[in-house]
C-alpha cells in the first residue's frame, strides 16, 4: 500500500512534474554534475596549495591567489552571466547552454595548469637571456591558468545552483543538498586517504584528472537533465540597460546590488552569508600550514580529515531532513552556534599537535554540518524567477568580504611570524556576527520553515 502510494506520488518544480522514478533519475544526473563540482572543490584547492608551497610562496601570495583572486572573479564574472542566464530562453533552457560552455573552458584551463611546467621550460629556452628564470615562469603561468580555471569553475557552480533551483522541488531541497554533501565528502575521503600524501609525486596526473572529471560530468548532466518552461522575462530595468550599454561589469554588479538590497530583509540575508563565508576561509586556507608547523604530517592530516568526513556523511541526511522539516536558516543557525563554541575552545586551548587533532576533527564536522544546512538557504530566501541574479548579488558581497579578510589575514600572518592561532580568533569573531544576523532573520519571522512553490 505504501509502495503503491510512493509510486503514484507527484512532485512539482515550476512547470516540471515528477513521479517517484522520474525524481530519482533527476537526482541521479544532478549528482553526476555535483561529482564534477566536488572534485574541483575537494581536489583543486589542496593541490593549488601544494604547488604554491613548493614555489615558496608567502602567506600573502597564498591568500591572494586562493581567496582574493577567486573573490574578484566572482565579482566581475558571475553577476553578468547570471543576469543573462536568468533572462535567457532557448529550447535547451536557460542554464544548460551556459554550463555547456563554462565547464569545458574550465577543463581546458586546468589542463594548461598541468602543462604549465612544460610551457615554462619552452618559454625559458625561447627567451634565453631575457628569461626571468624557470621558477618565476612556472609560477606565473600557474597563476594565469589557475585564474582562468577559477573564473570558469565559479561560473559553472553558480549556474549549477540556478539549475537546481529550477528543477528540484523545494520540499526536497534539504535532502538533495545532503546527497550533494555526501558526494563531496566521498570525493574528499578518497582524496585524503590516497592521493593527498602522493600529491607531489603525482601532481600533473591529479591536475589532468580534475580537468577530465570536471569537463565531462557537467556536460553529461546537461544532456540528461530537462529544464521546464519559463515565463517571459520581465522588461529590462532602465539601470540594467544603462549598465549593459556602458559595457561596465562593475556598473552592472553595482546596479544589481542596489536593486537586490532595496529590501532591508535582504541586507540581513547577505550579511549572514558574508560573515559565514569569512568565518571558515582563514582557517581552511591555512590549516595545512598550521598542521605542518605543529608537527603533523600530510598523511596524518589526511586521515583526520577522512575520519571527520565519515562522520559528516553519517549525519548529512539527518541534517537535510531537519532542513526540510524545520527550515534551512533555523538549522544553519544552530550549527553556527555550535561552531562558535568549537572555535572559541580552539582559540583558547590549541597549543600543540595533541590539542590540534580533536579541534581539527570537530572543525571539519561542524563546519560541514553548517554547509549542509546552508546549501538550501538560497532556495528558501531568493525568488526563483531571478534566482541566479539574487544569488550572484550575494556572491558579490561574499566576494567583497573574502577580499577584505584575505587581504588582511595574509599580511597579518606574515608579520606575526606565522601565528596561525589568529585564524581561530577570526573564526570566533565572524561566527558570532554571523549568528547575530541569522538570529535577526529568525526573530523577525521572515523565514518560514517551508516556502510555497513558485508559480510557472
Amino acid at each position: 500500500m505504501r509502495r503503491a502510494a510512493l509510486a503514484n506520488a507527484s512532485w512539482q518544480a515550476g512547470t516540471l512534474r515528477y513521479g517517484a522514478w522520474g525524481l530519482c533519475v533527476l537526482v541521479g544526473w544532478l549528482l553526476v554534475g555535483a561529482l564534477g563540482i566536488a572534485v574541483r572543490e575537494r581536489w583543486a584547492g589542496p593541490i593549488g596549495l601544494v604547488v604554491l608551497r613548493n614555489h615558496g610562496a608567502s602567506d600573502t601570495a597564498v591568500a591572494m591567489l586562493l581567496s582574493t583572486v577567486p573573490a574578484l572573479i566572482s565579482l566581475l564574472v558571475v553577476p553578468a552571466i547570471g543576469l543573462r542566464s536568468d533572462r535567457s530562453r532557448s529550447r535547451w533552457g536557460r542554464r544548460r547552454p551556459f554550463l555547456l560552455v563554462s565547464a569545458p573552458l574550465a577543463a581546458v584551463a586546468m589542463l594548461c595548469v598541468a602543462l604549465a611546467p612544460a610551457f615554462a621550460a619552452g618559454a625559458h629556452a625561447l627567451l634565453g637571456a631575457w628569461s626571468p628564470g624557470l621558477r618565476p615562469l612556472e609560477l606565473g603561468l600557474f597563476c594565469l591558468f589557475w585564474t582562468v580555471f577559477d573564473a570558469a569553475a565559479m561560473t559553472t557552480m553558480a549556474l549549477f545552483a540556478g539549475l537546481v533551483a529550477d528543477v528540484i522541488p523545494f520540499g526536497l531541497a534539504g535532502r538533495f543538498y545532503a546527497a550533494v554533501r555526501v558526494v563531496g565528502l566521498g570525493v574528499a575521503i578518497g582524496f585524503n586517504m590516497t592521493l593527498f600524501a602522493l600529491s607531489e609525486a603525482w601532481l600533473a596526473e591529479i591536475l589532468v584528472a580534475i580537468a577530465l572529471i570536471f569537463g565531462l560530468t557537467i556536460p553529461l548532466m546537461c544532456l540528461m537533465v530537462r529544464e521546464g518552461g519559463y515565463p517571459p522575462p520581465a522588461p529590462v530595468a532602465h539601470d540594467d540597460a544603462a549598465a549593459a550599454a556602458a559595457g561596465g561589469r562593475l556598473a552592472l554588479a553595482r546596479t544589481q546590488l542596489r536593486l537586490c538590497c532595496a529590501q532591508r530583509r535582504y541586507l540581513w540575508i547577505f550579511g549572514a552569508f558574508m560573515l559565514a563565508a569569512v568565518t571558515f576561509v582563514p582557517f581552511n586556507t591555512f590549516s595545512l600550514h598550521y598542521a605542518l608547523d605543529l608537527g603533523l604530517s600530510k598523511a596524518e592530516l589526511g586521515e583526520l580529515t577522512a575520519m571527520a568526513y565519515a562522520v559528516s556523511i553519517a549525519s548529512a541526511f539527518v541534517i537535510g531532513w531537519l532542513v526540510d522539516r524545520r527550515g534551512a536558516v533555523r538549522v544553519a543557525a544552530a550549527m553556527m552556534a555550535l561552531y562558535f563554541a568549537i572555535a572559541l575552545g580552539g582559540w583558547l586551548l590549541v597549543d600543540g599537535a595533541a590539542s590540534f587533532r580533536p579541534f581539527y576533527v570537530a572543525h571539519v564536522i561542524c563546519s560541514g554540518a553548517y554547509f549542509t544546512a546552508a546549501a538550501a538557504m538560497p532556495l528558501a530566501l531568493f525568488p526563483r524567477e531571478e534566482f541566479v541574479r539574487y544569488n550572484a548579488s550575494k556572491d558579490i558581497l561574499v566576494a567583497f568580504a573574502n577580499i577584505l579578510v584575505a587581504s588582511c589575514i595574509g599580511p597579518l600572518l606574515d608579520h606575526s611570524g606565522h601565528d596561525y592561532r589568529l585564524t581561530l580568533g577570526s573564526a570566533v569573531l565572524f561566527s558570532l556576527l554571523a549568528l547575530a544576523c541569522l538570529g535577526r532573520l529568525l526573530a523577525a519571522h521572515s523565514v518560514p520553515a517551508r516556502s510555497p512553490l513558485p508559480a510557472g
